[in-house]
Formats: C-alpha cells, structure tokens, sequence
C-alpha cells in the first residue's frame, strides 16, 4: 500500500498541508482558516495551462493540467500555486 503524498503550505501566518490520495485521486486539504481552505481547493479543483520543461534546457511545452490526475499534476500545480494565490509550498517541511 501505497502512503499519501502531503506537502505542507503556509498562506501569511498561517499553515496547514495538501495531501494527495492515489488511489482515489483525490486532494484534500487541511488548514484551519476556511477562507484560506477555499482559495486552494479552488486552484487544485481547476484545469491549469503549465508551460512545462521538454527535452532541452530552454525547451518549454505548454500542457494543460488537471491537479488531481496524478501526483505528478499535482505537484506541478503546487509548484505554479504562489504567483496565483499567495499560497507558499514549504516542500522541505515534514507533514506527519
């Protein structure tokens, strides 16, 4: 069995994490202030054009994500999340 995948995120002074579930594909998000809950659920629930690397350095491709398709999509979204919402992704911060 595979463990969910869980990345802390921290909106001003507050934080909470992102947990992807591979086996339903699904996202949740847990973090206190419901307004803050909101804003990225809305931006993992929407489709995203992401210019993604292609097979060189300076080789970018366009591809539209769906956050909950993969962990992979996901990650990718979360990546991309900041200049969007504010939102910070504290991707080195341990989520038990």
């Amino acid at each position: 069995m595979q463990k969910n995948y869980k990345v802390a995120v921290q909106y001003k002074d507050e934080c909470g994490y992102v947990e992807y579930d591979q086996a339903t594909k699904t996202i949740k998000v847990v973090f206190d202030n419901p307004a803050t809950r909101q804003i990225i659920e809305n931006y993992m629930a929407a489709e995203h054009a992401i210019r993604v690397p292609g097979e060189g350095l300076l080789d970018f491709k366009e591809a539209v994500i769906r956050p909950a398709d993969s962990e992979d999509n996901m990650k990718t979204a979360l990546s991309r999340i900041w200049e969007k919402t504010g939102v910070h992704v504290d991707w080195s911060r341990p989520v038990a």
